[in-house]
């Protein structure tokens, strides 16, 4: 092949580098990006999240939530808007993959049947990060300078996050859901 590369004319020699060039640095880029993109959206929503038998309860509490749709305007937040950390690209990515890897592991094989769900909401600032309520809520500071509790967030006087106070924000009736779970097994 590099024999034909040299007895190729000037030009011809020219546009295969470029044509290569091209492809290298922005077809190759634009594919990745593309599918990575699409892949991300594709795995951030209540259906895909619903695929998990354990997560269902989960969803159908976010259905019955305004932050799940359930509103006169048609906002609708995804999953990954409050389960993962908006903080920084990579940080979202690397958490996006630790804890799909995770419940994947689980619910093929562990058994989220022993898992006690209603105990986990007790723990629900470990599953949900501020930095997605205020990638929305971006002027709460401004809007909420009269509340006390939030003027104490704000200044970093509390170690409280916004679900410490909001608990069901995104999941209405969850314990409710949960019990019909267990107990309808």
């Amino acid at each position: 092949m590099p024999n034909k590369i040299k007895e190729m004319n000037k030009f011809a020699r020219i546009g295969l580098y470029l044509g290569i060039a091209i492809v290298a640095f922005f077809v190759l880029p634009f594919l990745s990006w593309l599918i990575g993109e699409e892949s991300f959206t594709a795995t951030s929503n209540a259906d895909f999240c619903a695929g998990c038998h354990s997560m269902e309860p989960f969803v159908l509490a976010n259905a019955d939530n305004h932050h799940g749709g359930n509103n006169d305007v048609g906002i609708k937040a995804s999953c990954t808007a409050c389960h993962l950390p908006h903080d920084n690209s990579a940080n979202y990515l690397y958490t996006k993959a630790r804890t799909g890897l995770h419940d994947v592991w689980v619910e093929n094989f562990g058994n989220p049947e022993e898992i006690d769900w209603l105990a986990k909401t007790e723990h629900r600032e470990e599953f949900v990060y501020d930095s997605g309520c205020m990638t929305c809520h971006v002027e709460l500071e401004a809007a909420t300078n009269d509340t006390e509790e939030h003027q104490r967030y704000f200044a970093g006087e509390t170690t409280s996050k916004c679900v410490t106070c909001h608990e069901e924000v995104g999941h209405s009736n969850l314990k409710k859901h949960l019990l019909r779970n267990k107990y309808s097994q």
